[in-house]
């Protein structure tokens, strides 16, 4: 599931800037500003909005102070996020004061749960609208301007998405590909499907023509989004499968890299695993979360699957692509969890030789059936264990990392720091890596020998053939 737990607070999408408008239908532009948080596909509906309300004559600014329009993307997978959504809505009350033509807005995961109760707690809020209904904003705006009223607009599932959304994407090299929106494996800690309603799965030849637009657009990769992205597809008549359509997307000129995210292990079938052997396109990186290394707890998360079928995926896995980059989540605290169960995650880190984790203490969320559970653990206990085990998966990443010592990885150039003259960029197995070079190597592929590591990156210096 693409169910991303983070170490504290879900991060801040950074600053969209210089994107233009596309085919403004009024003489006037009007500044929007969106603040994105949580998950990889939060920021993927950001861009669809930014695309959507440039019709409606919006530009982008990445400064509060000059919009006409805030909108907040929210995340609600940690505990606490209405009252750190509400805070944070508190910082744009005296801009309200200032401009009372100033609209305000929420939409995402929180108000899909909270509904009108948003509108109770922050009496400056304007707009209220769910992850099935962003595509509507502009309807919501017309609808605000004409009324006055604050609008409310949340639905539990849409029958089927629209196609043609246009789009404003944050980067120019890299695009999120959407190939289905919610999840039916309903794991006991998440709260996914009843923020994002149960799976559906994009048509592959709407995918397969998005991607082409991108690449023509300039865009060489790509990461195919899906809150269970194993099982896309499987909901279709006819029905297909992940590993058929990365097959259909391989060939699409232009495109240089693809990823996928988020894999669950019960749903990762061979022709999936084939495909990542086969495609040269399809990137060594798989996000496969195992949550927990004890086979009871995962019995009680809903999870599916054992530790020992855990192993033998990624020993098949391994033997088919022997360069894999093998990422994960983890969740300790979990309700009952004993010592030596949490141990059992732990040593699991370790014996699977993680190249990274996403780690989180467990947070009760609204609905989900783990929320009721007894010998709910205290945060003091939480924190402890969570400690523990960050320690070991930065230990464990700098193993991983080691391994890349004098090696020749291919790099992705995403960014320069012109104060530094360094230039970031991205391995075929996701991993950052940070070199000297010009600015104008950003978009580009380049050869770069690893010289140092840490935990989370990799420092090289450019080959020059």
């Amino acid at each position: 599931m693409l169910c991303v737990v983070y170490q504290g607070d879900p991060p801040m999408t950074p600053p969209l800037t210089a994107l233009p408008t596309l085919n403004a239908q009024e003489t006037e532009t009007k500044h929007v500003h969106i603040e994105t948080f949580g998950c990889q596909m939060n920021k993927s509906d950001s861009e669809k909005m930014l695309g959507l309300l440039a019709q409606k004559g919006y530009a982008w600014t990445d400064t509060p102070e000059q919009a006409d329009l805030i909108l907040i993307n929210s995340c609600s997978i940690r505990e606490n996020a209405v009252n750190r959504l509400i805070g944070h809505l508190g910082r744009f009350k005296p801009l309200k004061r200032k401009n009372p033509d100033l609209i305000i807005g929420v939409g995402g995961c929180v108000p899909q749960h909270e509904k009108e109760a948003l509108l109770k707690r922050v009496p400056h809020l304007d707009l209220v609208f769910g992850t099935q209904t962003y595509h509507k904003l502009p309807e919501l705006l017309d609808e605000f301007h004409q009324n006055q009223r604050p609008i409310v607009s949340i639905v539990r599932q849409v029958d089927e998405y629209p196609e043609e959304i246009p789009v404003i994407r944050e980067g120019k090299h890299h695009a999120w590909i959407t190939v289905q929106h919610g999840c039916s494996a309903f794991c006991t800690f998440c709260i996914v499907p009843y923020t994002r309603g149960q799976q559906q799965s994009r048509k592959p030849e709407a995918i397969a023509e998005e991607i082409r637009q991108v690449a023509a657009e300039g865009y060489t990769e790509i990461t195919l989004l899906g809150q269970n992205i194993n099982t896309y597809g499987w909901d279709l008549d006819p029905g297909t499968s992940l590993g058929q359509l990365l097959h259909l997307i391989h060939d699409i000129e232009g495109i240089r890299r693809i990823r996928f995210l988020t894999s669950h292990p019960i749903n990762m079938r061979d022709d999936l695993i084939d495909a990542m052997a086969e495609l040269p396109k399809v990137c060594e990186f798989l996000h496969l979360p195992l949550q927990a290394g004890d086979n009871e707890l995962l019995k009680r998360m809903r999870r599916n699957h054992t530790v020992e079928f855990y192993a033998e995926l990624v020993d098949k896995i391994r033997a088919k692509i022997p360069h894999i980059v093998l990422t994960s989540d983890f969740i300790v605290g979990f309700p009952g969890e004993t010592e030596e169960q949490f141990m059992g995650t732990v040593e699991s880190v370790r014996r699977f030789a993680f190249d990274s984790a996403n780690t989180a203490s467990y947070s009760p969320r609204p609905k989900t059936p783990a929320a009721r559970f007894e010998e709910q653990l205290s945060e003091e206990e939480k924190s402890r264990r969570l400690n523990v085990l960050n320690q070991v998966v930065r230990e464990v990443a700098l193993q991983q990392n080691r391994r890349h010592l004098g090696e020749i990885q291919e790099v992705m150039v995403e960014s320069h720091d012109a104060e530094r003259n360094n230039l970031k960029g991205r391995t075929r197995g996701n991993k950052i890596v940070h070199f000297e070079g010009m600015p104008r190597l950003v978009g580009q592929l380049v050869d770069v020998k690893i010289f140092d590591v840490t935990p989370n990156t990799l420092r090289g210096r450019m080959v020059v053939s």
